[in-house]
């Protein structure tokens, strides 16, 4: 018999591997490093829902479907089935070593989707295998054709949980009841088993050597002899992130009864339940959480030497004190004697390491650059000016330069000059590059330009979507594209083309006829009907035929008229039946 170990974890990954649970640490390093909170505090811990089992601190269950759930706990108390360990459909025993033993009351077995649970072995049909069905009494699965479920000399063979009898070859009659050998052999006779169909709503059947089989649509179950219905969810990720599947439902794990202590909060992430503390809470998630003290982060200073300690968003935060460096979680120090203990281009000033290149070592505008402790100050690329007072460009905006150059790497320059593209001419419009290519080209040209050919008018293609397009000419003889609908599409070009419904009549119902790629009855056109006055008009292999009505006679092309002898002669008006020529 399969058995089912599930064990429950008291932390993350880490207590997985056997290492112990540690709290969330934030470090702010090097200037404001922070301790780690105090003990459990925000401690969280993720529960995985069903089909694992609910247990509270270091929990291991054994599960068999022959022997009790034995339940080992770390917090024993006096009687270890109180509260009760087990889940749903079970009660709880001691043995002599006072432990706890979960077992599954009468017809019920383990249940991998309860914590903890057991569940009956079936409910309905689809719970058991193909060849068993659902004692409903007793919700056991029963092995079919063991109990003479068919008739005298009758064959018995279970499908779909269900026994199906049936004659042997040579024999007949009703095998429910009694089958008897044939006298006289029939020639065989093909018939469809799955017509009519035999199966029930939201089942499907194929033919298996002349047997119809049945079975439920894909996410759906039950009896397919009778109805399936759909599943909610088979597992967890058929639910949306915040829900989770307990017995083929979708439900919020955080509503579990018991599945987060007090003082806490439950959100669900990724199907699982995440219980953790409340803010300004510390503890066990699972059991109890308490108030917390932020002031005990710092009693005693977790810090360094040469450090302070201040409590911040209820956390301890560790700084040197001033003009001081290092890691304040183990000793401070001062932050320089010599230049040399100074990051490059900084010097060390009264135990500090300052920049020589502070604010107001060089003029406006100049570049300052470090060398042997030492600022050196010179003016930007294009600037003028003395880099010991002030430094200017010789234009900062175009407005500064004429109206034919532009302002470039703060200098007036042409704007042209490398602006367009091979073959593209250049003009300056208020200090800007104006390209365009040259008459009877065409192109990028800001690229390359080249000679006009009558197929750029369809690159890229200006027509609606599924149109053609092909160079044309207007009524002034200049190019232009002409957009058109490809054969079987209609519309407008011009916006888009769509298929049309057919485009021979025989794409139409006999019916009907194929007329402008739609189909549409033929006894009638843009200019009317296509029979004459009085005249009926029916569809034969997608083509009108007209003919005058019992008791008329005449062209029923044109005009049909009353027949004053027809009283003494029956069936005359179909010798006055025509195909219109039209549709010939």
């Amino acid at each position: 018999m399969m058995q089912l170990w599930v064990i429950f974890l008291v932390a993350l990954w880490g207590s997985s591997r056997g290492q112990r649970a540690l709290p969330i640490s934030s470090f702010k390093y090097p200037s404001a490093p922070l301790l780690p909170i105090a003990p459990l505090y925000e401690y969280t811990r993720i529960r995985t829902p069903q089909p694992l089992a609910q247990s509270r601190i270091t929990t291991q269950v054994f599960y068999s479907a022959s022997a009790p759930t034995i339940v080992r706990q770390q917090h024993t108390s006096i009687d270890p089935c109180i509260p009760t360990p087990c889940g749903p459909n079970t009660f709880c025993e001691v043995n002599s070593k006072n432990i706890a033993l979960c077992k599954c009351q009468t017809n019920f077995v383990p249940d991998g989707h309860t914590i903890n649970g057991c569940k009956p072995q079936c409910i309905s049909n689809y719970e058991c295998p193909d060849n068993y069905r659902c004692d409903t009494s007793t919700t056991k699965c029963v092995r079919l054709c063991q109990q003479n479920d068919c008739g005298f000399d009758a064959n018995c063979r279970p499908r779909n949980h269900k026994s199906v009898c049936s004659c042997p070859s040579g024999f007949h009659g009703n095998p429910d009841i009694s089958c008897s050998r044939e006298q006289v052999q029939a020639d065989p006779i093909f018939t469809d088993p799955c017509t009519p169909n035999p199966c029930g709503l939201n089942a499907q059947c194929r033919s298996e050597g002349n047997r119809a089989i049945c079975t439920c649509l894909s996410r759906y179950e039950g009896d397919p002899l009778s109805n399936c219905r759909r599943s909610e969810c088979i597992a967890s990720d058929d639910c949306r992130s915040h829900q989770a599947c307990q017995q083929r439902r979708c439900i919020d794990p955080c509503n579990i009864p018991g599945i987060c202590g007090t003082q806490t909060e439950c959100t669900v992430r990724n199907h699982q339940p995440v219980c953790s503390c409340r803010r300004g809470y510390v503890g066990d998630p699972f059991t109890r959480c308490r108030r917390f003290d932020p002031e005990e982060l710092c009693r005693p200073s977790p810090c360094g030497r040469n450090t302070k300690c201040r409590v911040q968003n209820n956390r301890a935060v560790c700084t040197c004190i001033e003009n001081y460096i290092g890691d304040p979680l183990t000793v401070c120090r001062p932050e320089c004697v010599v230049d040399s203990e100074c990051q490059r281009n900084f010097a060390c000033s009264n135990n500090r390491c300052i920049n020589p290149c502070r604010q107001g070592a060089c003029g406006d505008g100049a570049l300052c650059n470090v060398a042997n402790g030492r600022a050196i100050c010179t003016c930007p690329q294009y600037y003028l000016g003395n880099p010991h007072s002030r430094c200017y460009p010789e234009c900062t905006e175009h407005e500064a330069c004429r109206s034919y150059q532009a302002c470039y790497q703060l200098k007036c320059v042409d704007p042209c000059v490398g602006a367009c593209g091979t073959g593209a001419d250049c003009r300056v419009e208020r200090h800007k590059p104006i390209c365009s290519c040259p008459k009877g080209y065409t192109g990028h040209p800001f690229e390359s330009c080249r000679k006009f050919d009558p197929a750029d008018l369809c690159r890229p293609n200006p027509c609606g979507r599924n149109a053609d397009c092909t160079p044309g000419y207007d009524k002034e003889g200049n190019d232009r594209p002409v957009c058109t609908c490809p054969r079987g599409y209609v519309g407008n070009p011009l916006h888009g083309c769509t298929r049309g419904e057919c485009e021979v009549p025989q794409d139409c119902p006999r019916h009907k006829t194929c007329y402008n790629y739609q189909c549409q009855s033929a006894c009638y056109t843009n200019t009317g009907p296509v029979c004459g006055s009085g005249a009926d008009c029916t569809m034969k292999n997608h083509r009108p035929v007209c003919s005058c009505p019992r008791g008329f006679i005449g062209n029923p092309l044109i005009r049909c008229n009353i027949d004053a002898t027809s009283r003494y002669t029956v069936g005359r008006s179909k010798r006055n039946t025509f195909l219109p020529a039209i549709y010939d």
